[in-house]
């Protein structure tokens, strides 16, 4: 059970305190009896700040006296234990910094209870009063962590002013353990903010990668778009326009089976040019004019392109006519100028070889483009006559799909018609 002395009462600056030891100095007394005051010298230590939390041990009530003389208007409050047991609960629940601890309690040893509470609580300050009989005592309480033994020989005075320096240590503790916690509090603001700022500089970092890609995209597109413009712009002969065309897209899309089918002036669609790749050339002519009639009429009004692989979206898009390309994978572009289809270029081969992004991204430079030159074409070669009487198929020399062949120095090529 803790007993709390009754409130300090203060003096004047001027008057003296009580001594705290008197007896033999071989220990034979307790030093702890009454004694009288202290003389006026004990006045000359300065009073310490009145932040330190004091726990004094002892079942005395003399020693109680004693030490409440001592740190009257020194310390921010002191409490009163009688034994090891209520010492250890009161520090484990209440705040502590300097705990001063009677060397003889009763059966137990006040060095070894300073021993067990520094062994929890490293940072307290602690003292020990009464008589030390040996140095392997002070030894002893050295260890436990006493910053100071006060012995019996001590005056008055030197008392008081070792009790003092026990306070200021206690209160320097306290505010480096307080100093500490804060900055602890703002190592870890610091390190929430840094993990923050990473996470934002991982965004960021992300998002100029993904800005870089996409920048070093756009150049390369700007890059192609204008080699090809390049190309077609030279060739004003519809067979010259598609032999290029062809070319330009195999050399950026690879080895696959191309196909364009233009408008005719009865308004369906015939095949202005082909590349076989891997069709039997037997059947290849007869295979793009059944894919004459099924592929642009189902990809005329779309715009951008469209890729399928696979028999069943090959039969969404062409019914019946998906026989001829169910085991391909396929990309088609409608070629538009001033809203008009002018021409769908259609590119198909294995399955197995599929179209990635780059393809798609590749093909509709290559159908916006290809679009935009053939209407100069048209342009040119009809403007002598009205544009409703401007036609595609058979007005300005293209044939249909014959026996001559493209050689592009691979007999795996071949088949090209205009």
């Amino acid at each position: 059970m803790n007993h709390r002395d009754q409130p300090f009462e203060h003096r004047a600056h001027g008057e003296g305190h009580d001594a705290l030891w008197h007896g033999s100095v071989d220990g034979t007394g307790d030093g702890l009896g009454d004694a009288g005051l202290a003389g006026p010298d004990s006045m000359m230590v300065e009073p310490a700040g009145l932040d330190a939390r004091v726990l004094a041990v002892s079942s005395r009530r003399s020693v109680r006296r004693r030490i409440s003389s001592l740190l009257r208007g020194r310390v921010e409050s002191i409490e009163f234990v009688d034994s090891a047991a209520e010492a250890l609960e009161f520090i484990n629940t209440s705040s502590t910094d300097l705990v001063i601890i009677e060397r003889a309690l009763g059966k137990g040893d006040g060095i070894k209870l300073l021993e067990t509470i520094t062994m929890h609580h490293p940072m307290m300050v602690g003292v020990v009063l009464g008589a030390i009989h040996s140095a392997d005592d002070a030894v002893r309480a050295m260890r436990a962590g006493a910053c100071d033994l006060i012995p019996i020989s001590s005056s008055g005075a030197d008392t008081a002013r070792r009790m003092n320096e026990a306070v200021d240590r206690a209160q320097r503790v306290r505010r480096y353990e307080a100093r500490v916690d804060r900055l602890k509090k703002l190592c870890n603001k610091l390190n929430d903010a840094r993990h923050e700022v990473t996470g934002q500089i991982g965004g960021l970092c992300s998002d100029l990668t993904e800005a870089y890609k996409d920048l070093t995209q756009q150049f390369g597109d700007v890059k192609i778009s204008s080699e090809l413009e390049t190309l077609l712009r030279q060739e004003l002969d519809i067979e010259s326009l598609l032999r290029t065309l062809l070319e330009f897209t195999l050399s950026k899309i690879g080895p696959t089976n191309a196909a364009v089918f233009m408008p005719t002036s009865g308004g369906d669609y015939s095949v202005g040019a082909y590349v076989n790749f891997d069709i039997a050339r037997e059947t290849a002519e007869i295979m793009l004019d059944q894919l004459a009639d099924a592929i642009p009429e189902s990809v005329e009004h779309l715009d951008g392109v469209r890729a399928m692989s696979g028999r069943d979206e090959m039969t969404e898009m062409l019914g019946s006519s998906a026989y001829w390309v169910e085991d391909s994978t396929m990309m088609t572009i409608t070629c538009r100028e001033g809203g008009e289809c002018l021409a769908v270029l259609a590119l198909f081969r294995d399955r197995s070889r599929s179209f990635d992004e780059d393809d798609v991204r590749m093909l509709e430079i290559i159908g916006t483009l290809f679009g935009r030159q053939l209407a100069r074409v048209i342009q040119t070669h009809h403007r002598h006559l009205p544009k409703d009487q401007w036609g595609l198929s058979g007005d300005y020399g293209m044939d249909e799909p014959g026996d001559d062949d493209w050689d592009c120095g691979d007999d795996s090529y071949g088949g090209f018609a205009a």
